[in-house]
């Protein structure tokens, strides 16, 4: 039988973040899922461990948990929790979407930052340029 690992996230939430905390949670989740850093069939942290970490409301990481299983990325084991479920086939198009999003939120942000688009890709150049 395989063994089974737990998932520890470090999972960061921004209360002033105009998006919603269940979203930044499922996001992170989404993110570790999709980059490769857990492996199908890995556990999830339990709703109540979870909850008490985030100090949140467990009905909040039942709704993410809920929409992951929904979405695809992990599955449910009655008794035993949620797992993994690292979905080969849309593991591209998933992560491009993210990245995307990602990249639109960077850019938005710079933008009210008053960044423009010159200053903006001389930043990004400066970082590939020093990995």
């Amino acid at each position: 039988m395989k063994k089974e690992s737990k998932i520890i996230l470090n999972i960061k939430v921004d209360v002033k973040s105009a998006l919603p905390i269940y979203e930044q949670i499922k996001r992170a989740i989404k993110i570790a899922i999709l980059s490769g850093k857990f492996k199908d069939g890995d556990k999830l942290t339990s709703i109540r461990e979870m909850a008490i970490k985030l100090k949140i409301n467990p009905n909040t990481i039942i709704k993410i948990y809920t929409q992951l299983e929904n979405e695809g990325y992990v599955y449910s084991r009655a008794g035993l929790g949620y797992f993994i479920k690292r979905n080969k086939e849309n593991l591209d198009k998933d992560k491009y979407e993210i990245f995307k999003q990602e990249t639109f939120d960077y850019i938005s942000k710079a933008s009210e930052f008053g960044y423009s688009y010159n200053d903006i890709l001389k930043i990004v150049k400066k970082y590939f340029k020093g990995v």
